[in-house]
Order: C-alpha cells, then sequence, then structure tokens
C-alpha cells in the first residue's frame, strides 16, 4: 500500500506532465506542419520544462525517479526520435527548418539529462552507470 507522501509525489509528477506534454507535442507537431522552427522549438522547451520540474518535484520529495519513470522517459524519448527521423527520411515535405529544429530540440533534452546525471552522481559517477567493466557479463 503506498504512503500518503509517495500518492501526492505521484501526482504531482503525473499533474506535471499531463500540463507540460501535451502543449511541447502540440507546439512541436504545429512547428513541424508549417515550417516554424521558433514553434517547434518552443515545444522542445515544454518537454524541458517538464523534465527540470520533475526534477524538483523529485528533490521536493526526497525521492529520486522510479523505474517506472526511467522506462517510460527512455521509450518516449526514443519512439519520439525514431518517428522524427523517419519523418525526415521518408517524408518529402520535411524541410531543412524542421531538421534543424528537431536537432537544436532532442539536442536540448539530452544536454539536460547529461547535466542531471552528472549534478547528481558526478562525472565519474555518472560514467560508471553506463559503461561495463572488464569481465562483467557481456564480455567474452
Amino acid at each position: 500500500m503506498a504512503t500518503v507522501r509517495e500518492i501526492e509525489k505521484r501526482l504531482a509528477v503525473v499533474t506535471n506532465w499531463a500540463l507540460l506534454a501535451p502543449f511541447g507535442l502540440c507546439l512541436i507537431l504545429s512547428g513541424f506542419g508549417s515550417e516554424r522552427w521558433i514553434v517547434s522549438l518552443g515545444g522542445f522547451a515544454a518537454f524541458v520544462l517538464g523534465f527540470i520540474s520533475h526534477v524538483i518535484i523529485n528533490r521536493l520529495y526526497r525521492t529520486n525517479f522510479s523505474t517506472g519513470e526511467i522506462i517510460v522517459g527512455f521509450v518516449a524519448f526514443g519512439v519520439s526520435l525514431l518517428c522524427f527521423i523517419l519523418s525526415a527520411l521518408l517524408t518529402p515535405r520535411f524541410g531543412e527548418a524542421n531538421v534543424v529544429a528537431g536537432i537544436a530540440g532532442f539536442g536540448a533534452i539530452i544536454a539536460c539529462f547529461v547535466v542531471y546525471l552528472i549534478t547528481k552522481f558526478g562525472l565519474k559517477g555518472s560514467f560508471s552507470r553506463f559503461h561495463i567493466k572488464a569481465g562483467g557479463p557481456l564480455v567474452g
């Protein structure tokens, strides 16, 4: 059974993303549809703001990202990046402004993630979370 504090934190996170994600997605799609890169970047800024406010919520409730939140974040990022790449390759009217806005937006999201890892775990600690040590399960 979840405690009241855990439920409050989940509610704050869901409210945060329920407010910012639809606006971000609509701005990105609207900007891509009309080739207005500034609108697309506004959508990516909404997602960056959502991530920053999620970090603040975690700090206020003295928690970290849950496993479910991490999985949803990586899956959503991966699917959206795949859709962007496929759109850039397969849509004849996908202009240069859209490509630049997409690269800048996804780059900003990746930069936020990297800065978060470095501030949370330090440079060495964040690297240690991703590299495989010699003799580990994937080595020879």
